[in-house]
């Protein structure tokens, strides 16, 4: 065998070889990739059922909430209310102090309110300049406590 023909079958086998080390490595690449992707799969499915677990309990919650403001609607008496410009300045007699019942009531409706305005985004703070506005309440402190922690998990 000639030099010529020695070298040639050389550089023929370490062709070969190279050839061979390439396809082993581009099926690892392949096998990996693949598990990379699988992997990648799961983790959206997992992600997904989550957060459609998370909206199927936000949507209990609202339902919750309609059907207690539903309650209190049917309980609540239907009297006009003023409007505050008339209510500052007409002068009518005091009220008498509010039943336990109305005052159950009124905490109700208020703890419906804080719940639907932390839903809804708004800062403690300002529920809480809300409520005082708007409710004559015993503990609003420890109301807004209960609703923001609820939401909190």
């Amino acid at each position: 065998m000639s030099l010529s023909e020695s070298a040639s079958a050389q550089v023929q086998a370490i062709l070969q070889a190279a050839e061979a080390g390439a396809a082993e490595i581009k099926r690892e690449a392949e096998a990996e990739a693949e598990r990379i992707r699988s992997a990648a799969r799961e983790t959206k499915q997992d992600d997904l059922s989550g957060v459609l677990k998370l909206v199927a309990s936000l949507r209990e919650d609202v339902d919750a909430l309609e059907a207690k403001l539903r309650e209190l609607e049917t309980a609540a008496p239907t009297e006009p209310v003023a409007p505050p410009e008339t209510a500052r300045t007409t002068r009518a007699p005091k009220a008498p102090p509010p039943s336990a019942k109305e005052e159950d009531t009124d905490a109700e409706g208020a703890r419906l309110i804080a719940l639907n305005m932390a839903l809804s985004g708004e800062s403690r703070e300002a529920t809480d300049r809300y409520l005082a506005e708007n409710f004559d309440l015993s503990d609003r402190v420890a109301l807004l406590d209960e609703v923001y922690a609820s939401i909190e998990g």
